[in-house]
């Protein structure tokens, strides 16, 4: 089942550098306004900028942004990090989401990219479904991301639910 709706290329952008420069702990999408395409809504960072499309005003101010919000990160631990996130999902609209989750096996840190398809239980019925409807295009376009996590209550999305579900299927 296809939606339509397609994805900004702004989304493979932020994914790839969640992905290969680590820049962002996480990166939250939603539907546009206008029901037609998949963009950013915001990132571990702040909101998303392609810093190679911007003029050098902008790029110093977007930079100057993330590297404010990367010292505002530097003290906390993963579990307040991956809460902060939680805390970004809102309760009665749904979002999808990728999260760099770093764990510990067998005395080593790891990190595995958690895909999120979010989905409340007190979202509107429609917005469930062009959600629903729209997962595919979106996840299609993510390549590496290790597990995906449906959730839809705080719990589900919860740390220990993400470590659990990684642990479980971790080799």
């Amino acid at each position: 089942m296809s939606s339509g709706i397609t994805v900004d290329d702004q989304c493979k952008l932020a994914f790839h550098e969640l992905k290969t420069t680590h820049e962002f702990k996480y990166v939250l999408f939603k539907i546009a306004d206008d029901n037609k395409s998949i963009i950013v809504d915001t990132t571990s960072l702040g909101p998303f900028k392609d810093l190679d499309t911007v003029s050098p005003a902008e790029k110093e101010a977007a930079l100057a942004a993330r590297k404010a919000a990367k010292d505002n990160l530097a003290g906390k631990s993963e579990k307040e990090i991956y809460e902060m996130f939680v805390k970004l999902l809102p309760e009665q609209e749904c979002r999808y989401a990728v999260y760099d989750f770093t764990y510990e096996k067998d005395g080593s840190s790891r990190n595995k990219i958690l895909f999120y398809a979010w989905s409340p239980e007190t979202a509107k019925i429609k917005n469930k479904m062009i959600y629903a409807s729209s997962k595919d295009s979106l996840r299609k376009t993510l390549v590496g991301v290790a597990q995906d996590i449906q959730a839809t209550d705080f719990e589900e999305a919860s740390h220990d639910a993400a470590l659990e579900k990684v642990l479980r299927n971790a080799r």
